[in-house]
């Protein structure tokens, strides 16, 4: 081959080789990845991300929330327009190493990939920077809530509270992200376009064999922080009618979200995915559980349902128990669908480089979610086998993987090219 004709082909594989090389950060002994938001585990993979982001001449930038940015400047003079593609790097305990991290490698080979192809000529970009984002904490499994980097980015969430956020020992996300080293002050170009690629964590590609999922919406999500408290007695002598056990009360709360989803009009998810118990001693009466609960649907009448139904469910398990139960934080997370329009030219994008895809919905939170609010955004999928996630089997195959990242970047060379204000528009944060 010509050394002067550019093959794309080179990409993927590297796309192979720098996803194993983070995969070397928070292994465990299992084979499963544990890389929490600003612990040492995950300080490593971020400081690999810069690293590879010096080395390949892109600039870095870190907010002050700890969101690290690679700017590649594309030369594009007449515009000061800014293309935003990335994920995350935190992982949930016991996780995999594609979710999230799949997204942040696949939008740094495609930087190199776009600075190749701006060199020959190939592209002319509508937009002056292509910027990699890595979002801090998007699993909300050491700082609650999910999605904290880019809702603080995109306004949903201020700063001084993100930073006030504790972990189950007390420390606070500003002091951990201190201690790593990623607390930053600087500010990146604002976006005007978000492209993320995130495998599916669903079995739908797998089961029809496409390659690529458009992402049209995101199902509401309802979650609560909930405090049941009793009184601690002694589990012998303690007569049965004289007890106020926090963990009868929170048993009742378990079943009752579950009957809760099952008995819903329409398609409703739900789950009690954590529970601290205290005293927590197995000769003493439980005086306080905490229960993190959510819902998920496609329809917000049906979370609004599921909320009431809730609410009537601590009450009574209240009265059946003795004991005091309340909703101490809750997060909500609306319906949101992408934009028509970039989704539409995604398609095309895919049809005219003959990659197969199908449209669908994503019941996950994802970063993408939030930058909806701030930009056009894009939302990809690739297969994950079996649909399994946040676990040490999570697994996407490497012929998966790479044509995932030629569908990919189809679709980015397809959105850069074009100059988005004629057919998107762009959101304020002001």
């Amino acid at each position: 081959m010509d050394k002067d004709v550019c093959d794309d082909r080179a990409f993927a594989p590297q796309v192979l080789e720098l996803l194993y090389e983070f995969g070397k950060f928070g292994r465990t002994d299992t084979g499963a990845i544990t890389r929490l938001v600003a612990s040492q585990e995950e300080k490593g993979a971020r400081d690999h991300l810069c690293r590879w982001l010096k080395d390949h001449g892109i600039a870095v930038m870190i907010d002050a929330i700890g969101n690290i940015f690679g700017v590649l400047d594309l030369g594009t003079e007449d515009s000061d327009r800014a293309f935003f593609c990335g994920s995350h790097l935190d992982s949930q305990p016991n996780g995999g190493n594609y979710d999230g991290c799949l997204g942040v490698v696949c939008a740094c080979i495609a930087a190199l990939y776009l600075r190749d192809k701006v060199a020959r000529n190939e592209l002319k970009p509508a937009y002056r920077y292509y910027v990699i984002a890595c979002w801090t904490g998007e699993e909300g499994a050491r700082f609650q809530p999910s999605l904290i980097g880019s809702s603080v980015f995109s306004g949903e969430l201020k700063l001084e509270d993100a930073r006030s956020l504790q972990d189950s020992d007390g420390v606070s996300l500003e002091e951990a992200l201190c201690a790593i080293g990623y607390l930053g002050s600087q500010r990146a170009p604002r976006p005007d376009f978000y492209l993320e690629l995130h495998i599916e964590q669903a079995k739908r590609l797998e089961a029809s064999g496409n390659t690529i999922g458009l992402v049209e919406a995101c199902w509401g999500a309802e979650k609560f922080r909930i405090v049941v408290t009793g009184r601690a007695d002694h589990t012998g002598p303690t007569p049965m009618e004289d007890r106020r056990n926090a963990l009868l009360a929170a048993s009742k709360v378990v079943l009752d979200v579950e009957a809760i989803s099952r008995n819903a009009n329409d398609e409703l998810y739900s789950s009690v995915g954590r529970m601290v118990l205290s005293p927590n001693s197995p000769n003493t009466v439980v005086d306080r559980a905490e229960l993190w609960v959510e819902f998920r649907s496609a329809s917000e009448m049906e979370l609004q349902s599921a909320t009431r139904r809730l609410e009537q469910c601590l009450r009574l398990a209240g009265e059946q128990t003795g004991c005091n139960l309340s909703i101490v934080k809750r997060e909500k997370r609306a319906v949101t669908c992408f934009d028509e329009a970039a989704l539409e030219q995604a398609g095309l994008a895919l049809e005219g480089a003959g990659v197969s895809y199908q449209r669908l919905n994503t019941i996950a939170g994802h970063d993408a979610l939030r930058l909806q609010s701030v930009c056009p955004s894009a939302l990809l999928f690739v297969p994950s086998k079996d649909g399994i996630t946040h676990a040490p089997s999570e697994f996407t195959t490497d012929e998966d993987v790479r044509a995932g990242f030629d569908g990919m970047t189809a679709v980015l060379t397809s959105l850069i090219a074009r100059a988005q204000g004629d057919a998107f528009v762009r959101r304020s944060t002001e």
